[in-house]
């Protein structure tokens, strides 16, 4: 059945696919031409729909970049926040606005980087702008910035995730590609995400090597530890002492869900929401299936659109569900990525 509803799709891809191919052409021919910032511009995006780890590889490069001593922003358009308004956050200097002005990954990031101004609107040189008048910065991150074209950039990092064959996929809506196979000559650096070493010898001559001759890094995202409600951090430890019931709303669960089941001594149930589901207390109650003694975990993009709902605070449960955090660490290629980094700057300033 599936099948079979995936071919009456097939013209709408084909559609789609001729759309992306004009605009992508009226862009590199430069008959449209992208605005450009006074300061570097470095995108991370991919070519397909979501769960290829963006957010925390954009959160390792702030972290790359505040080490060498530069002061990045980010911007992004915000998906499913309820405002098109121009919001920026930063709330080390005095811009905290509410989570449903900015977006749950927005959000994420200015969370964790309180003192990097994040800014969400859907014309992203506008908001550059902006940032540059009220903040500063040396650098922008672009999140999810590879179909962005009204924006130059000087460094694209293009992720992919676990499956290098979303390569061989049919766009929207009958598959999950969303831009042209032939953006990744345009990548400076593929970054392959949740990928071991052997994936790289595998898979890269043979299919990846097809598309872009990019140089390759490797990144994972490893559990670190768990965050309750009220922002106090717990071990991993706690998932071997309870009965655990995982849920979440993001694009590609299925890594979470194998995350959670071999930290867990007893996974009880998953549950999947529409990614950047906005949740209620009828969806809490549910997680837990009549459980009294199971504790709830999500990913942190669900956290953070639930421990800032002032309704969810006040239920019971909710001091039974946490935030199992994850970093990115990069296994391979990291002086690719710092290389690029570099390059960004050279660009500009040489």
């Amino acid at each position: 059945m599936r099948e079979n509803f995936k071919i009456i799709l097939l013209p709408f891809s084909a559609l789609y696919g001729g759309i992306v191919a004009v605009r992508n052409a009226g862009y590199d021919s430069g008959f449209f031409k992208a605005k450009k910032l006074p300061r570097p511009v470095v995108s991370v995006g991919n070519i397909s729909v979501g769960g290829s780890g963006k957010t925390p590889f954009v959160m390792l490069l702030i972290e790359k970049l505040m080490a060498m001593g530069k002061k990045p922003a980010v911007l992004s358009r915000g998906y499913r926040r309820l405002t098109k308004e121009l919001v920026i956050a930063c709330p080390e200097k005095g811009s905290d606005p509410d989570i449903q002005m900015l977006g749950d990954e927005p959000a994420l990031i200015s969370m964790n980087f309180p003192d990097v101004p994040v800014a969400v609107h859907a014309d992203r040189h506008r908001a550059g702008e902006e940032v540059l008048e009220k903040f500063g910065a040396d650098v922008f991150l672009l999140d999810d910035g590879l179909q962005n074209r009204e924006l130059h950039r000087d460094i694209d990092f293009v992720l992919m995730s676990r499956s290098l064959y979303d390569l061989r996929d049919s766009y929207l809506p009958a598959g999950n590609l969303r831009d042209s196979r032939g953006r990744m000559k345009q990548a400076d650096v593929v970054v392959l995400t949740n990928h071991g070493t052997a994936a790289v010898e595998r898979d890269y001559e043979e299919l990846l090597g097809k598309y872009s001759d990019a140089p390759v890094a490797g990144v994972n995202y490893v559990a670190s530890d768990l965050t309750d409600h009220a922002g106090t951090h717990h071990p991993l430890e706690l998932l071997r002492e309870k009965k655990v019931a995982a849920f979440c709303g993001i694009a590609r669960p299925e890594i979470f869900f194998e995350n959670v089941s071999g930290l867990s001594r007893e996974l009880i149930s998953v549950r999947r929401f529409p990614d950047h589901h906005w949740y209620d207390e009828y969806d809490i109650d549910g997680v837990f299936e009549g459980e009294e003694d199971a504790i709830a975990v999500t990913t942190a993009k669900d956290a953070v659109r639930i421990f800032h709902d002032e309704e969810l605070m006040q239920l019971e449960d909710i001091g039974r569900i946490y935030s199992l955090n994850e970093k990115a660490v990069v296994e391979y290629g990291d002086e690719h990525i710092e290389n690029a980094l570099t390059i960004a700057f050279g660009r500009v300033y040489a």
